[in-house]
């Protein structure tokens, strides 16, 4: 009995001494947060609330309708007819896809009379859609 609780210590021993770049083999990759070649990242690595934040924005890129109002966008400033003219759906589907992308930042609105004009909210967000897209064409 004493002998199996000592080599499953051992084990366990070794399984960390594994997962923590310890061991003693030289084709291990020795990887801990010591080692220098992954300390100098951990500053640099957003926290984990801005990594939520990111991928909740991340995430309003990931439904088809609003890539297409993005994409529309990216061309002109239009009204909720016009992107609902445009993509052959209902007003109230588009305006809900707007209020996502205006929560998300992702677009900007202008209130003029009684209807409303969005646009991209900046540079960087025709960026992101450009860059996407051109990585999926490729």
């Amino acid at each position: 009995m004493r002998k199996n609780i000592e080599k499953k210590e051992k084990l366990k021993e070794e399984n960390k001494e594994d997962i923590l770049g310890n061991s003693k083999n030289e084709d291990d990759c020795e990887v801990n947060t010591t080692n220098e070649n992954i300390a100098s990242l951990i500053p640099k690595l957003p926290n984990d609330e801005e990594f939520t934040i990111l991928a909740d924005f991340f995430s309003v890129f990931s439904d088809s309708t609003r890539l297409k109002i993005i994409s529309a966008l990216s061309e002109k400033e239009l009204c909720v007819h016009e992107l609902s003219s445009l993509l052959k759906m209902k007003q109230p589907s588009i305006s809900q896809h707007l209020k996502t992308l205006w929560q998300a930042r992702v677009v900007k609105k202008r209130k003029v009379g009684l209807h409303v004009f969005y646009r991209l909210d900046d540079e960087h967000i025709e960026k992101i859609y450009t860059w996407g897209y051109e990585h999926v064409k490729e």
